[in-house]
């Protein structure tokens, strides 16, 4: 039964030029709430310029501006006024952060980037572009698949957060679900209340229930769905108003997991199958 503290060390917010306003704030909350360090990492994906190196490649300049070839150094500039622009909107908003954290530009493929430096006790945040059409697009594709390849468990941030308050939800199947153990645990170390969305086929003896909310103190409300489909993620407790959305990967599809982070504006976590939360 999940009663352990949380065993997360670290927050590696994963960035691009284009941030959502409140992304920063939220992150640093976060990791405060759950005493953690914040890294933040400005993913310079040097597959840009080998694409700009190609003689025949080419950009659509905006305003009937037409086809040209890709400047190499307007693009390094672009690039690097980015990365500073980041930078001091991250140093704003961690200037009275209690818990350490840190800012770096790291280059390279981005699909390798996030993989190469995660920890098994990271949590890698994604910050979902408020832009529907950069949401859509194949860089944004490269860096969901690299984060879930990276070792940690992965948060998806939608652009807009509905809630700064209210319960942390578990879509689990049984006492022994992953997500539910990180979901209790981060439940009791922010002070929330605990909803379990129960999608097994059998329920939680109500016992089992009574006595996990004496253990760890959490305040729990318990739902029983049964079994959905993969394309019914969305569907799953449509009335709760979740604070944070915490669940296994492999349950769902990657795409629906992140589709649902944007449709319901609630950050959604997602913890690998053996991935439990032992006591630091």
């Amino acid at each position: 039964m999940p009663t352990q503290s949380h065993s997360f060390k670290r927050l590696v917010l994963g960035l691009q030029p284009s941030v959502p306003g409140g992304a920063f704030q939220f992150a640093a909350q976060l990791a405060e709430m759950l005493d953690v360090e914040l890294l933040g990492l400005f993913l310079e994906d040097t597959s840009l310029r080998d694409l700009a190196a190609i003689p025949f490649a080419r950009e659509l300049r905006p305003m009937n501006g037409g086809w040209h070839a890709i400047d190499i150094e307007r693009l390094s500039r672009d690039i690097g006024y980015a990365a500073r622009t980041v930078e001091q909107m991250f140093d704003e908003a961690m200037k009275n952060l209690a818990t350490p954290s840190r800012f770096e530009v790291v280059r390279g493929p981005v699909g390798s980037l996030l993989p190469a430096l995660s920890r098994s006790s990271d949590i890698v945040m994604i910050l979902e572009p408020a832009n529907p059409a950069e949401r859509a697009s194949q860089q944004f594709a490269w860096l969901l698949e690299a984060a879930f390849r990276s070792a940690g468990a992965v948060m998806i941030v939608p652009p807009r957060i509905q809630r700064e308050s209210g319960p942390v939800v578990a879509i689990a199947v049984g006492l022994d679900d992953p997500s539910l153990a990180s979901a209790t645990a981060i439940a009791r170390a922010i002070a929330e209340e605990l909803v379990i969305v129960d999608i097994g086929r059998t329920k939680i003896n109500d016992a089992d229930i009574r006595r996990l909310g004496a253990t760890t103190g959490c305040q729990i409300s318990y739902i029983f769905v049964g079994p959905k489909e993969a394309d019914a993620l969305d569907h799953v407790a449509p009335h709760i108003q979740a604070r944070l959305m915490v669940l296994r990967r492999g349950i769902f599809r990657d795409r629906d997991v992140a589709a649902l982070a944007s449709k319901r504006n609630v950050a959604v976590l997602v913890v690998e199958p053996g991935e439990a939360a032992p006591a630091t």
